[in-house]
């Protein structure tokens, strides 16, 4: 048991990135990461706290964060998959987020802006 926990504890931080500075438990994210929270599609997620999918770990003058899981099982921790979504061929291979915005976009939906050149290349 401990042995999966330690595991699953470090994948998740296989993917962390750098965060300068420390960040506190209660730290309001969208005070610097504005654009995170101000597209004219905005995630219903962005209204709770950024722990709700990330993790921090602060060692030092360093924070690292990291997803709270993989990223190809994040989004259906919260949105249940419905037989239509389950036709959705990114959504089957858990790749969501090669299309969708977690935070906020300027389309609906929450996509991302895709060129002809860079889907030709999916």
């Amino acid at each position: 048991m401990m042995a999966a926990v330690a595991v699953a504890t470090s994948a998740a931080w296989a993917g962390a990135v750098e965060h300068p500075g420390n960040m506190t438990k209660d730290a309001e994210c969208a005070s610097c990461h504005t654009a995170k929270v101000t597209g004219k599609s905005v995630h219903s997620a962005m209204a709770a706290p950024c722990t709700v999918c990330h993790l921090t770990m602060t060692r030092g003058d360093m924070t690292m964060v990291s997803l709270s899981m993989p990223k190809e099982r994040i989004c259906s921790a919260c949105h249940e998959e419905s037989a239509a979504l389950r036709q959705h061929v990114p959504a089957v291979k858990g790749a969501c987020l090669e299309c969708h915005d977690a935070h906020s976009s300027e389309r609906k939906m929450l996509l991302l802006a895709r060129t002809p050149a860079s889907s030709a290349k999916k």
